[in-house]
């Protein structure tokens, strides 16, 4: 779940900085609505996802839990892994 979320996330600043350095007067509002537009998009679409994941058990957060819960807490390995050099 965590590679397919980091693959399909893609970084709206950048298309931001881009249309603001690209565009000028008129232009600078409509170039500015595509990366705003495809970045609440994605947010929604992603969240979806991220829940929809969650609860068919593919993370390891209790698929049982409250959502609340599951959003503030860490369920992370605490395992301590040793370094073989």
């Amino acid at each position: 779940v965590t590679v397919s979320v980091e693959c399909c996330y893609q970084n709206v600043g950048i298309a931001t900085s881009v249309a603001l350095t690209m565009f000028k007067g008129p232009d600078l509002a409509e170039a500015l609505g595509v990366p705003l537009y495809y970045g609440i998009v994605e947010a929604v679409v992603l969240g979806l996802y991220c829940v929809v994941a969650w609860k068919m058990g593919w993370t390891k957060a209790p698929t049982n839990e409250n959502i609340c819960t599951v959003i503030g807490t860490s369920y992370e390995s605490n395992a301590s892994y040793e370094v073989i050099v």
